[in-house]
């Protein structure tokens, strides 16, 4: 949780943009969920980026090259203001690692809770928000402890 796929045309990308791209994405995907960039939320958004082996088919003669990216949240943490944003922030991190014209089709599936499991266990959105209240804490009070040691 979350989960994202970005597909894009062999050999698009060379393997340090592709790294690059898929932390701007992580980061992206964390900000639009409001959820903290701590170290147990960046190891649990994962971002595959794969290569479409025979390239990416559309329909229309001269269309740009396309690249597909399918974020899975669980459900109730993006609204439709947060998808739009989402898509704006992802459109430039794709197209800056690919080229400006590049077609980006960004899809979000959310799954609703019970239907997620990680290691044989359900994903439940009160443990995410026990997490998120425990970072919170966390920051504030190294925050309290940098201001008693004069900021």
């Amino acid at each position: 949780m979350p989960l994202v796929e970005i597909t894009v045309p062999e050999g698009a990308l060379s393997e340090a943009a592709a790294e690059v791209l898929q932390q701007q994405v992580a980061d992206s995907v964390l900000k639009a969920m409001e959820l903290p960039r701590t170290d147990f939320f960046t190891a649990a958004t994962w971002v595959y980026v794969r290569e479409a082996a025979k390239g990416l088919a559309t329909t229309g003669a001269g269309t740009p090259p396309g690249v597909l990216v399918v974020v899975t949240p669980l459900e109730g943490f993006l609204t439709p203001e947060r998808n739009e944003a989402l898509s704006a922030e992802v459109t430039g991190w794709v197209r800056e690692a690919t080229g400006p014209g590049t077609v980006v089709w960004l899809v979000v599936n959310e799954v609703p809770e019970g239907n997620w499991a990680v290691n044989g266990g359900l994903t439940r959105r009160a443990k995410i928000d026990e997490f998120v209240a425990e970072a919170e804490a966390e920051a504030e009070a190294a925050k309290a402890g940098r201001a008693g040691l004069g900021g």
